[in-house]
């Protein structure tokens, strides 16, 4: 059964010890890109990690995985922030999405 970005509830995960505000931020985000797929929306997860390293330049990756009725989508992005890394992840998906609309693989 297929069903429309507005019925599938994005799935965010968090490493242990990040805001809980993020999980609601990462929802409404990729929601809102989801909302300009144009094709049934088989499900759609986010990953947030941060690397312990305290010297690491962008220590934040936000990662995406949506269907979009059968065909995988992933992208990422690496901020100082989590807030910033979900900015980054919502740019890139929103590019993808325009990249598969036009016809380019």
């Amino acid at each position: 059964m297929s069903r429309t970005h507005d019925e599938v509830e994005v799935q965010v995960q968090l490493q242990t010890g990040m805001e809980p505000q993020l999980l609601r931020y990462a929802q409404e985000k990729i929601t809102t890109v989801l909302g300009h797929t144009g094709r049934p929306v088989l499900y759609a997860r986010v990953r947030l990690d941060r690397i312990a390293n305290p010297a690491a330049s962008r220590p934040v990756t936000a990662r995406a995985e949506i269907d979009l009725n059968g065909r995988i989508l992933h992208a990422e992005a690496n901020a100082n922030t989590p807030y910033e890394a979900v900015d980054l992840l919502q740019d890139r998906l929103e590019a993808r999405l325009e990249h598969e609309r036009t016809g380019h693989r």
